[in-house]
């Protein structure tokens, strides 16, 4: 399926030392519609106050003293840098970091922090996969993505902006209001007064009610898990793990090898991934029922019927 609606600006900053307001170099990766449009890469010096370079870092990027010398500093590219952005929102694997240095090099330049939406990779690959490592090299090969040359800044913010796309398509996510809602996450923004980080919607999740201790032991829900896919057409999903709850059951956002019933709602296929005749949470199902685990899937007609009098 393609991602049309996402359009931002993936961004990659390296630090010239500890410091995380001493940028010496960012990458910055357009997408719109869904389409990689445009990338550039600016070198920079520091502010003043943090202008000098650390071995580890020129260890970790290569880009030395000389590199930067007769560039201008971040007070004078942050312009350049925003209008390549052209406002829309940015996206970066580990945004915490890329957001403060814009934060931290504002004020030490004695500029006004600019007022900024974003999202973050590495956040979103901690909710869609199962990995040893969430280093931009591990999501990238997760997601699909080459990456050659990690902490070069125009590899991480092109590998940013292109694993965002693959999450979004994992999710069947059609733009960041779908993809957010999906994630169970929150829009982060950056201003010059605060800064709201891209994370986990607590407004927004769902809430696990605890299985009813008093149920009937001999109801075939008692002491399962039980987790939903698609849309049910008779209740919202909030109102089935109420429902299940009372029936001594536990309700589960994911699937997992404790799940022992997947309820089946409708199915929109938009939000399949490409060539997917399943939703993520029932190729899961299938996938663990092939490795032995007992999980017995339910449409919603058979749910209603067990859990109705």
């Amino acid at each position: 399926m393609t991602v049309t609606e996402f359009t931002y600006c993936a961004i990659d900053f390296e630090t010239a030392n500890e410091h995380r307001g001493s940028p010496c170099a960012v990458g910055l990766t357009r997408v719109e519609s869904g389409k990689v449009t445009d990338s550039i890469v600016y070198l920079m010096r520091p502010p003043e106050e943090v202008d000098y370079f650390d071995e580890f870092n020129i260890g970790l990027h290569g880009i030395t003293p000389t590199m930067v010398k007769k560039q201008p500093r971040f007070r004078e590219r942050l312009p350049e840098i925003m209008d390549f952005a052209k406002g829309y929102p940015l996206v970066a694997h580990n945004a915490a970091f890329d957001l403060g240095v814009i934060a931290d090099a504002s004020r030490l330049s004695g500029r006004e922090v600019p007022t900024l939406d974003f999202a973050c990779t590495l956040v979103l690959a901690r909710k869609t996969y199962d990995l040893l490592s969430y280093r931009l090299p591990f999501v990238a090969e997760a997601a699909g993505v080459k990456i050659e040359n990690h902490h070069d800044p125009a590899e991480d913010s092109r590998a940013a902006a292109e694993i965002l796309l693959a999450i979004a398509r994992h999710h069947g996510a059609m733009d960041f209001d779908e993809l957010c809602a999906t994630t169970i996450c929150k829009m982060g923004r950056l201003t010059d007064m605060s800064r709201q980080g891209f994370v986990s919607a607590s407004s927004q999740r769902l809430q696990i009610p605890e299985a009813n201790p008093d149920a009937d032991p001999s109801h075939p829900l008692y002491g399962s898990e039980i987790a939903f896919t698609g849309t049910l057409q008779t209740m919202s999903r909030q109102q089935a793990f109420e429902l299940v709850s009372q029936f001594g059951a536990r309700p589960e956002i994911k699937v997992t090898k404790k799940t022992d019933f997947l309820v089946l709602g409708e199915q929109d296929p938009l939000r399949l991934r490409p060539g997917a005749k399943l939703s993520a949470k029932a190729q899961k199902a299938q996938d663990l029922r092939a490795k032995g685990q007992k999980i017995e899937l339910l449409g919603e007609d058979d749910f209603l019927r067990m859990i109705t009098p």
